[in-house]
């Protein structure tokens, strides 16, 4: 199967990425680096001259940026797409592993058990009741490969015909719950979604977590927290999205940001974030936030 992987570059640290890329080549993967950083890019280094790379010089966000990315892959003879962001882990077999399990000419999409770089810690899928509510999926003792609803973006492979049911990535939320929207859409579509429990990926969500014990807090910048909060918003005017679990969604972002900003030092700047993002949630702004 003639796989493309999809990797959307922000100010990469250029070793770690040169390193994702031998991964991927070595697994037969040609690769696309859709570059979205703002001044200098990937294009000034020829360490990456065996890779395609598509240079943005601006932050079009990451749906715009995998959508790109997907259009060349499939104009260019894609049978699958794999997207991975920049800081992921790719191991030995990974590729391989995921491969295994699509076949070409049927919408499908698979994704690996998703490991914490620096935690260890699992970050589970979901799975959405008929009536949208979610349970979390963690693969556990399970070794065949389990259907699922919800998948982070990164390690998700998908055939191109799953594109061509579903539709590209949601660029108006710009980055976000990009990876959620798409992911429901697919589920209305009837297009299966399996974890691969033989195909493990190390990465990082957010700067960092604290662990309340309770609950692990994810840190995010205040400007991805605006994103985050701008964006549980629009899901209540997305067809794909039940109307309980956009509510799950809104409540738990609620807990999440107050118990986010009474652990960091800089709360105001959190405080403005995510009050511009219940702001320009609530008035329909939608894409790249205006002042940013």
């Amino acid at each position: 199967m003639r796989v493309f992987a999809v990797i959307v570059c922000y100010h990469p640290e250029l070793g770690h990425l040169r390193e994702t890329c031998d991964s991927l080549v070595d697994s037969g993967a040609s690769v696309i680096l859709v570059d979205n950083s703002e001044g200098s890019d990937l294009s000034s280094t020829e360490r990456f001259a065996d890779c395609t790379l598509i240079v943005n010089r601006e932050n079009l966000g990451i749906a715009r940026a995998q959508n790109i990315g997907i259009s060349w892959a499939v104009e260019n003879g894609a049978e699958a797409v794999v997207f991975f962001d920049q800081d992921s882990i790719i191991g030995p077999g990974l590729l391989q592993s995921l491969l295994a399990e699509l076949a070409p000419g049927a919408p499908a999409i698979v994704a690996p058990v998703v490991r914490d770089a620096a935690g260890g810690f699992e970050y589970p899928p979901a799975r959405v009741s008929k009536y949208g509510l979610q349970s979390k999926v963690y693969a556990g003792d399970i070794v065949v490969p389990y259907p699922v609803d919800i998948v982070v973006s990164s390690g998700t492979t998908a055939t191109v015909e799953t594109f061509q049911r579903a539709g590209l990535m949601d660029e108006e939320l710009f980055i976000d719950y990009v990876d959620t929207e798409w992911c429901l859409r697919c589920r209305r579509r009837n297009i299966p979604i399996h974890v691969v429990p033989t195909a493990v990926m190390e990465h990082s969500v957010g700067s960092r977590s604290i662990d309340l014990r309770v609950v692990r807090v994810l840190v995010h910048s205040p400007l991805r927290c605006y994103y985050q909060v701008r964006n549980c918003f629009r899901l209540f005017n997305r067809e794909s999205v039940p109307l309980l679990l956009a509510i799950r969604e809104a409540m738990l972002l609620v807990m999440h940001k107050s118990l986010l900003i009474i652990a960091v030092p800089n709360r105001g700047a959190y405080v403005k974030a995510c009050a511009a993002g219940v702001h320009d949630g609530i008035m329909g702004v939608t894409g790249k936030r205006p002042d940013s």
